[in-house]
């Protein structure tokens, strides 16, 4: 009996340390401006991907300071299912995906069980296009003859900076916001 008991108590425990990605709304009228904006300015980067993409919320741990850190990120693709989001959120027609970030600001890692991977790749639906695994893509150069001149494998590498980046400083007593965009 007591055996029975302790598995019944260590699954409850286990099930207890699980972690999920729930839904939530995001109730801040100044980060949802904020948010509309960057969505906005996305959309006229690139018009060719307009409806496409979700959004990612980096949520930075509260320093003590009157600063409040909060990073957008568009995403075209993916990714996200390596390592999903704590929390979702619908907001101007997108889907926003809430990382916390720990105090070195490395993104908290989220282990969450497949029913709920598979509940949140329902409500991103069609906005994201899958991942690919290997990066680069084969380039071929031609004679003017047509015949076939050099085959190579080519990897982009970027250098950062992005429109599809902003780094958000808001102040919690004025409300004020200055925008960091990557360089």
């Amino acid at each position: 009996m007591r055996v029975i008991i302790t598995l019944l108590l260590c699954c409850f425990w286990v099930s207890a340390l699980a972690q999920t990605c729930e839904k939530t709304q995001i109730k801040d009228p100044i980060l949802i401006d904020a948010i509309g904006e960057f969505i906005i300015n996305c959309k006229k980067a690139n018009e060719m991907y307009k409806d496409m993409g979700v959004y990612e919320m980096h949520v930075y741990p509260d320093s003590g300071k009157e600063e409040k850190r909060i990073e957008l990120v568009a995403r075209l693709t993916d990714s996200f299912k390596d390592n999903p989001p704590q929390q979702y959120a619908h907001l101007w027609g997108k889907v926003i995906l809430i990382y916390q970030r720990d105090a070195k600001g490395k993104i908290i890692k989220n282990e969450i069980p497949p029913e709920q991977l598979e509940a949140l790749l329902n409500e991103v639906g069609d906005r994201v296009f899958v991942e690919q695994k290997r990066r680069g893509r084969w380039v071929e150069t031609y004679h003017r003859d047509g015949s076939l001149k050099r085959r190579n494998y080519q990897i982009g590498i970027s250098m950062g900076g992005s429109p599809f980046e902003i780094t958000l400083i808001i102040n919690k007593k004025t409300g004020e916001v200055k925008k960091l965009k990557s360089v």
